[in-house]
């Protein structure tokens, strides 16, 4: 996306949270107050954002929260190859989400709703690597439905089921294989537990799941990776919260995105994944009653390995600095963060994809929410 146009997108949003490719291919962040910290907010989730953080978090939020986000996402990506650097083509879309919590005063039982952009990949390196290497360019959106129970004053839990929406486009050769599928479900668990005074404990565990797609005689595979992410949150005199977050990501399921027709291997794309282990760290100030200033960082790792690579999935290990504020205003409350990701160059020295690839991004997420 050119400077340009991320200024004209920034000048049409009022209210809209967030979401940034991390290991693999998989959008981190979900919610602009969570991006604010590096997404270490699963032992929080005290705000809309608890409905794709840690939906247990709604049982301590009175009455019906709703908010929408939207994430401008800024990305220079290269390879150095031996006759100088060449750039990934591949452009970062602008991508939108919506949340509603529901949580009767007094009562056990509620309800979250969550429609956010759940796996992001585009990658165009046709033109460097010949005929082999075309483009990708894949979308997979999450619905989440979660019911909600308050188990005590200190405990919640939530059960909930996923709904995947595929828009798959592969170009290679001169081939092109392209299909959706509505037809890909998965479910998740959540507890958040305020273990002592002071302290919280969060837990978000979420299913992998196996998307099928198909374009007349061709069909491709693709296995979600199970994730799971927990951490620790502790607050200080009222105003200081910091909290540490671990996620584990089972990216070793997704073996190949290859192309088959026919029992023939028609687009050769074998994986080489490993499952990673990230980390987050963050620190919210609340500056007076709903407003805060948030920073964060996070590590995240990246799933292909130098081995086998394949930069259908072109990932390095990434270094996410974060800052954000939140505060009321127009009558709703409103979230603004902005992350940057320094990545690890990935070295890779033999093979058809031999080269030295780099990637930095930067990501800005406006959300608004509001309770009724």
């Amino acid at each position: 996306m050119k400077f340009k146009r991320l200024i004209a997108t920034l000048s049409c949003i009022i209210g809209m949270p967030c979401y940034a490719q991390a290991s693999g291919f998989m959008q981190q962040e979900l919610a602009a107050s969570a991006t604010g910290v590096a997404n270490a907010f699963v032992a929080t989730a005290d705000d809309a954002a608890a409905a794709v953080i840690n939906p247990a978090g709604q049982a301590w939020q009175d009455g019906l929260q709703l908010s929408v986000g939207y994430l401008v996402d800024y990305r220079d990506s290269s390879v150095s190859l031996p006759a100088g650097i060449a750039p990934n083509s591949g452009s970062e879309p602008n991508l939108f989400a919506f949340t509603a919590g529901w949580m009767p005063h007094d009562g056990r039982l509620g309800a979250t709703l969550a429609y956010a952009p759940a796996y992001h990949l585009q990658n165009d390196w046709g033109r460097f690597f010949g005929a082999r290497a075309g483009s990708t360019s894949l979308f997979i959106d999450r619905l989440s439905i979660d019911a909600v129970y308050r188990v005590s004053t200190t405990m919640a839990v939530s059960l909930g089921g996923d709904a995947y929406f595929t828009n798959m486009s592969l170009h290679e050769a001169g081939a092109v294989f392209h299909d959706r599928d509505f037809s890909t479900f998965g479910g998740h668990a959540s507890l958040l537990w305020k273990f002592a005074p002071q302290w919280s404990f969060g837990l978000m565990a979420r299913s992998g799941a196996k998307v099928k797609l198909k374009s007349g005689v061709s069909s491709m595979g693709l296995r979600l990776p199970e994730q799971v992410q927990f951490g620790l949150s502790y607050l200080l005199a009222d105003a200081w919260r910091v909290e540490a977050d671990a996620v584990w990501s089972r990216w070793s399921a997704l073996r190949d995105m290859s192309v088959v027709s026919g029992g023939v291997v028609r687009m050769a794309h074998p994986l080489n994944l490993r499952d990673t282990f990230g980390a987050m760290l963050g620190l919210t100030w609340t500056l007076r009653e709903n407003t805060q200033i948030r920073i964060g960082y996070a590590f995240d790792p990246g799933a292909s390995r130098s081995l086998g690579f394949d930069p259908v999935v072109a990932d390095q290990d990434g270094h996410r600095l974060a800052i954000g504020v939140g505060g009321d205003a127009f009558g709703m409350h409103l979230d603004l963060a902005y992350d940057y990701t320094f990545y690890a160059d990935r070295n890779v020295a033999a093979g058809v994809y031999a080269g030295t690839y780099r990637d930095r991004r930067q990501t800005i997420a406006l959300t608004a929410s509001r309770a009724f």
